[in-house]
């Protein structure tokens, strides 16, 4: 008979009398990988953080290791023996690997210990999995892959019975995915038990035993098959999937015999090796960089944040239109590009003071905008601040900021990262959008799910530098000849 590890049984939590967890069902076995597919991000962090912590629920049990651990009746405000492994590292940097793993952990109470016998225990665990770090090495120092390796062995000399693991897929390369993926099944095959929780089934069905499909505050469905999830997927998402099918670029599109807003010839970076490429108005570009290895730095050239080696890196003519004429969008935008206490009406206009001299004086500017898209944004040039907005709403607001301010160039890193599939949707609209205006967008990402719904043009990167590049006539074409790259 399998051991059950975790069950959850129609749990309803509420916050601010609004349900976020709405009769919730959850059960898993020892030794599996269980798969949480995030249609909505609506309710996944309070439910990550129930398994984690028993915190008052209004309705349900939860059963850790078949025990009740928290119901309605009783909350122990206790902690489960269960690790969350997400973009946050609970690591600290400034220490070895061996110190992370036996010293800053539960339970350890000796003031001396000898520094030898850290690393030979640390170098055991390394041998037994065949990874290749040294025990001596400081987190600050770790790549990725690496990281999420050490938190794994955290959670195993912590005696943590299920290991959570909370969007984590695009922090890694192609390459070092299925290094992963073959890393935690083998601990399976060794009794530990993980929570895969991710954004798309692409990543999903090739390692997860089961996938609970996520949608409402609930586990709608579980998928016994992991290969059958592609067709429930366009049951129980058929609104995202048939709206991605308008985005279809336009092939008449008469901005692209423009002169190019960006030219790159032979560039070379630290990482960079003879890149070259361009983007014309109006064109969406996907950049495919499965490595990981020169997004950042090609970010940080673009943003003049770094010049190349050598090389010529032409950018859209700031004279030209006054202000910048290259926009960069981050990862994660709504944290690191918004001003929460300030109204969305002045955030929205925000770029526009780099374009426009002495704009915050000028009232009727403001004024002039509000009346242009008070039929697209409402309501939502009336908010005070940003702290009551949805994810969606936030989002349109990052992008919409753009389309007022109306620069040459838009680029993007990983845009979905972190999305769930309704706000994804959403997100590849407003670049379409964008792109419907003559503004080009460059996409930087370590992937193609639904990205490839949008592009003009997917220009592949390996160590640094062009490999292949193929219109959008040639999708089809190149999805028969490179399955590994396309997914379905």
């Amino acid at each position: 008979m399998r051991k059950e590890i975790l069950r959850m049984d129609h749990i309803i939590c509420m916050d601010n009398h609004i349900p976020v967890l709405n009769h919730l069902g959850m059960q898993i076995f020892a030794g599996e990988i269980y798969g949480v597919l995030c249609l909505e991000h609506h309710g996944i962090e309070q439910m990550v953080e129930l398994i984690c912590w028993n915190r008052p629920i209004q309705y349900g049990q939860v059963f850790f290791e078949e025990n009740l651990v928290n119901s309605m009746e009783k909350s122990t405000f206790g902690r489960n023996r269960v690790a969350l492994i997400g973009r946050e590292s609970r690591l600290i940097d400034d220490l070895s690997l061996a110190d992370n793993l036996f010293v800053i952990r539960r339970g350890f109470r000796k003031f001396v210990i000898p520094r030898r016998i850290l690393q030979e225990q640390t170098q055991r665990m390394l041998d037994e999995l065949n990874i290749q770090i040294s025990p001596a090495a400081l987190i600050q120092e770790l790549g990725t892959f690496e990281r999420l390796v050490a938190e794994i062995l955290q959670a195993m000399v912590g005696q943590d019975h299920l290991i959570i693991l909370f969007d984590i897929s695009d922090m890694l390369s192609s390459e070092e995915l299925p290094r992963f993926h073959r890393l935690i099944r083998k601990l399976t095959q060794e009794g530990y038990t993980f929570l895969y929780i991710y954004n798309h089934h692409e990543v999903l069905k090739g390692i997860c035993d089961r996938i609970g499909i996520f949608k409402a505050g609930r586990i709608e469905k579980v998928i016994a098959n992991p290969a059958a999830i592609t067709e429930a997927i366009r049951i129980f998402a058929r609104y995202p999937y048939e709206k991605m099918a308008t985005f279809e670029p336009d092939d008449n599109n008469a901005f692209a015999q423009m002169q190019p807003v960006l030219q790159l010839e032979e560039v070379q970076a630290e990482y960079i090796c003879n890149l070259s490429f361009s983007v014309h108005p109006g064109e969406n570009v996907l950049l495919l960089d499965q490595s990981n290895t020169i997004l950042d730095e090609l970010m940080e050239l673009l943003g003049k944040e770094r010049e190349p080696v050598s090389g010529s890196l032409r950018l859209p003519d700031a004279e030209a239109g006054g202000g910048r004429r290259i926009a960069l969008i981050q990862r994660n935008p709504v944290r690191s590009t918004l001003f929460w206490e300030m109204s969305f009406l002045d955030n929205l206009c925000f770029p526009l003071a780099d374009k426009v001299p002495f704009f915050w004086q000028k009232r009727h500017l403001r004024e002039s905008v509000t009346k242009e898209f008070r039929g697209e944004l409402g309501a939502l040039l009336d908010e005070p601040e940003l702290y009551n907005l949805n994810s969606k709403e936030l989002y349109t607001l990052v992008y919409y900021r753009y389309l007022i301010a109306k620069p040459s160039l838009v680029v993007c890193l990983q845009p979905l990262s972190g999305a769930d599939m309704y706000l994804r949707t959403h997100i590849l609209s407003l670049m379409a959008r964008l792109r419907s205006h003559g503004i080009a967008v460059l996409v930087l990402n370590t992937e193609l799910y639904d990205t490839l719904y949008i592009a003009d043009r997917l220009i592949q990167v390996e160590q640094g530098k062009v490999v292949a590049e193929h219109p959008r006539c040639r999708f089809d074409e190149v999805k028969i000849e490179k399955k590994d790259i396309f997914p379905d």
